[in-house]
């Protein structure tokens, strides 16, 4: 039986987890979908990278508060802290370029499957953490193939074209922004696969994406109706 005590842990526990999975919805959100500034220089870009130090940081938090060893979120973290840096000062470097690509990818990577361990857990509740923590990893999977995708153009040029720069590589910049369209399955148009293995991720992250969706939802509806059919607890006799 649980005393006051083990309930007043438990539900600070909570409300640790809950905060760290909100700010790190936010930093997911303002890398995402931030990266425009990215085009005014080295400065920006740099004052851009910074803020993966911010979903880094709460990244490891949820996967501690979850009971999950963190040294190897901890670990891919700070080599792409080092590769992020150096890619801010070397951007026409290709090698710095497919180091930086790499290391966010396995960061995003290992977040998303320490985040989908937590909304697949047997016995976890429906509430604001589940629905954040789903928001987290669709938002993940998104730069996630952005990054994958500006790692095969980088080691095979052509693989995607833009057909606005004909004879232009697309940045990675467009890329994430491709993939959120892939993912949406929007299709607008204005990037295109070119290659078999370019047109083959693009084919999987629709799948994929979509696949998450449905699954998730399932999960919401079963765990809402496990909860709403659960008997409660009896009612304390009046003396």
């Amino acid at each position: 039986m649980q005393t006051r005590s083990d309930r007043t842990n438990e539900s600070g526990i909570f409300a640790r987890r809950t905060q760290s999975l909100i700010f790190l919805l936010v930093f997911i959100v303002l890398l995402q979908f931030g990266y425009p500034i990215t085009d005014y220089g080295e400065i920006w870009t740099g004052l851009y990278m910074l803020l993966y130090a911010g979903m880094i940081f709460f990244g490891v938090l949820v996967v501690r508060e979850e009971g999950q060893h963190p040294r190897g979120i901890i670990l891919l973290g700070a080599v792409f802290a080092l590769f992020g840096v150096w890619f801010s000062f070397a951007q026409d470097s290709t090698p710095v370029t497919l180091a930086m690509l790499t290391s966010v990818a396995a960061f995003m990577l290992a977040l998303m499957l320490s985040l989908a361990r937590f909304i697949f857990r047997r016995g976890a509740a429906v509430g604001i953490d589940l629905v954040t923590a789903a928001v987290c990893v669709y938002l993940i999977m998104g730069g996630f193939f952005g990054a994958i995708f500006a790692i095969v153009e980088n080691v095979d040029p052509g693989s995607f074209e833009d057909p606005s720069t004909p004879g232009e590589s697309p940045a990675w910049q467009q890329l994430v922004y491709y993939s959120y369209v892939t993912m949406a399955t929007l299709g607008y148009g204005e990037i295109l696969p070119i290659t078999a293995w370019a047109r083959s991720l693009a084919s999987f992250e629709t799948v994929a994406g979509t696949l998450f969706l449905t699954i998730v939802v399932a999960r919401l509806v079963g765990n809402w109706a496990s909860a709403s059919t659960a008997p409660s607890p009896p009612r304390p006799s009046r003396p």
